[in-house]
């Protein structure tokens, strides 16, 4: 009755889902593009060349994480699809993507021994305007998934502009002195996780995933992953 009354839209393309009981509708069933081997052993870029362990970012600038997983490529669907998440309130795509980032590193990261998801944490506006933190959602819902827990281990204290469209340097510039350690939530866990996965929806450069690595090595936790929705390519 409620699908009648409200039925399902397709997360890729916003259209009715049909059928109903399927994820995504039946025109966009295979458009979105998994990452597939060979990937960068660091940010989980998919690599041209599969002799190679790291892209050429991560060659010429390591990162302080120890390796990234991201689910889908960030090609015109997945944007249409993460726009429509954040900007236009579609809350309920998030199922399917914790779905498919469950599915498909799940085992992985509590191989790694992860313990506690950490959401990038946005800004009081941001989250204002939007209604939420798409990576808390994000987070919370994978953690249940998984069957650990999500904690805001770090927070905003510092309102920065989009990432987008920024070179590297600027990126990285933009997100200096943007997070902090969020001391109230780590009371909130029993032990300190030696492990740890930062939580986002969209991976470029990695800068936003170094500047929260570097926060929680500060404050004493070394082992620091990541996943995503989706990444860019190399």
């Amino acid at each position: 009755m409620i699908a009648c009354l409200f039925p399902p839209r397709c997360p890729v393309c916003g259209e009715v889902r049909i059928p109903w009981e399927s994820s995504t509708c039946a025109d966009c069933a295979g458009r979105l593009m998994f990452i597939n081997e060979p990937v960068c052993m660091r940010c989980g870029r998919e690599l041209s060349d599969e002799t190679k362990e790291y892209c050429d970012r991560c060659e010429k600038s390591p990162m302080s994480y120890i390796r990234n997983c991201a689910v889908w490529r960030y090609d015109r669907w997945m944007k249409k699809s993460i726009a429509d998440f954040k900007y236009s309130g579609k809350k309920e795509y998030a199922g399917f993507y914790i779905q498919n980032m469950a599915k498909r590193y799940g085992s992985q990261l509590l191989r790694y021994g992860v313990t506690v998801l950490v959401p990038v944490p946005v800004s009081v506006k941001r989250k204002r305007y939007r209604g939420f933190n798409q990576a808390e959602l994000l987070a919370e819902g994978l953690a249940g998934e998984l069957g650990i827990v999500s904690a805001n281990l770090l927070k905003r204290v510092r309102h920065t502009q989009p990432q987008s469209g920024l070179s590297p340097a600027e990126r990285k510039k933009n997100l200096s002195g943007a997070f902090a350690w969020n001391q109230r939530a780590a009371d909130g866990l029993q032990n300190l996780p030696a492990a740890v996965a930062v939580v986002d929806d969209i991976f470029t450069t990695g800068s936003t995933m170094e500047a929260c690595t570097k926060e929680l090595q500060r404050n004493g936790i070394r082992n620091v992953y990541g996943i995503c929705i989706c990444i860019g390519s190399e």
